[in-house]
């Protein structure tokens, strides 16, 4: 369902100009840089916590305000991706996702996740079921971000 409401939201951005939409509307994330919290949403849950990766981010990977030493993390918080860029290291991540889904059994659900020693988010322990809802929501929550700012971009003039 993530993967089918993005394909129509990145469809419909797509007949925007590149340069708009790495624009940000009133303070918020640009698209692209709104593909790019994904990914270190999916980095931070999945591959921190559900797989153990020690370093689990990309350099192209932005967090919010809460992360005030991304380098620290291996984040480039200068990096310029591009949106087939982006979008071609999210649709990485989503497979990721969607592999851990498709083979997830009850007891592999509830198996209780730590994460790594090393600079990271999260840093309590969390099952891969709570790994697995935050993901969900982030995606829920950001297109939704996506598209209220989608329908401002559409409607400036070019």
């Amino acid at each position: 369902m993530i993967e089918g409401i993005w394909t129509g939201t990145v469809a419909r951005a797509r007949e925007l100009p590149e340069p708009v939409l790495h624009e940000q509307v009133e303070g918020e994330w640009s698209f692209v840089q709104t593909h790019r919290h994904l990914v270190l949403a999916t980095d931070c849950w999945l591959r921190r916590m559900v797989k153990g990766i020690a370093h689990p981010y990309h350099p192209w990977g932005l967090g919010g305000s809460w992360l005030t030493s991304p380098r620290r993390w291996g984040i480039d918080p200068d990096a310029a991706p591009s949106l087939d860029q982006v979008l071609e290291l999210r649709r990485q991540r989503m497979d990721e996702v969607r592999e851990l889904i498709a083979s997830a059994k009850t007891e592999d659900l509830e198996r209780n996740c730590v994460p790594p020693d090393t600079p990271g988010h999260p840093r309590k322990d969390h099952t891969v079921l709570q790994c697995l809802h935050v993901i969900l929501k982030e995606e829920w929550q950001h297109h939704r971000y996506a598209v209220r700012d989608l329908e401002v971009l559409e409607k400036q003039p070019r």
